[in-house]
């Protein structure tokens, strides 16, 4: 009885150590093959994750490179724009020439702002809203007016809080004609910001401030206003 006990022991725990022996093999010969099917696929061309990193390269060294230089990345990354099908490539190409000041960078972020991904628009108005450029603010007032998706025109409204010019307020004004909430409440913030004025969240008197440039303070803003404000 123990002798025949004792067979089963002894093969179940060789089948233990085999299977544990082929297991470890078999995970092996996987990760040996992952890496040479990745160094096959990188001689085709090189991965997403290469061609991310060799954007981060760019960027660190953008502020180094000469205007010859920096013209020629961004007509490298502009083609780039227009060819990828990666929407996370092409936001990062955005950051990428967000970097660059050559008129080149700035020709690319306006054909960034027709892409067919909407966070690659977002990430465009992110650029244009850094840019500091004479033509940034009407390139921003014209996407917080046409574009269809409401995170990038929400997006496109915060970016105008960068400029202190007199073509944000009527820009502005746009959103705050919009039925949506959330725009009209970002236009709010941005308004607040470029004008020093504070009518809390009265879209009516915001509106009015808009069209005519009404410089007496209005009511101060209630507690449930400030309130709202708060949340």
């Amino acid at each position: 009885m123990w002798n025949s006990v004792g067979k089963v022991v002894i093969v179940l725990g060789l089948c233990l150590t085999i299977g544990f022996s082929w297991g470890c093999m078999g995970s092996s010969v996987y990760r040996m093959w992952y890496r040479d099917q990745w160094s096959k696929d990188e001689e085709v061309r090189p991965s997403l994750y290469t061609r991310l990193d060799e954007l981060a390269a760019l960027r660190s060294r953008a502020s180094k490179m000469t205007e010859a230089e920096q013209q020629q990345t961004a007509e490298n990354l502009g083609q780039a724009l227009k060819e990828d099908s990666t929407p996370l490539y092409r936001a990062q190409v955005v950051r990428t020439l967000a970097e660059l000041s050559v008129p080149a960078a700035s020709d690319a972020l306006r054909v960034a702002l027709q892409d067919a991904d909407s966070q690659v628009r977002v990430e465009a108005c992110a650029a244009w809203g850094r840019r500091g450029t004479d033509d940034a603010v009407g390139v921003l007032a014209e996407v917080l007016a046409k574009d269809s998706d409401l995170d990038v025109r929400i997006a496109a409204a915060r970016q105008l809080e960068n400029y202190r010019q007199p073509e944000v307020v009527p820009a502005l004004g746009v959103a705050l004609d919009d039925a949506n909430p959330a725009l009209q409440h970002r236009a709010i913030q941005t308004l607040r910001a470029v004008t020093g004025k504070d009518f809390g969240n009265n879209v009516a008197a915001w509106q009015q401030f808009v069209r005519t440039g009404e410089l007496h303070a209005a009511e101060p803003p209630s507690l449930a206003e400030r309130l709202r404000e708060l949340f």
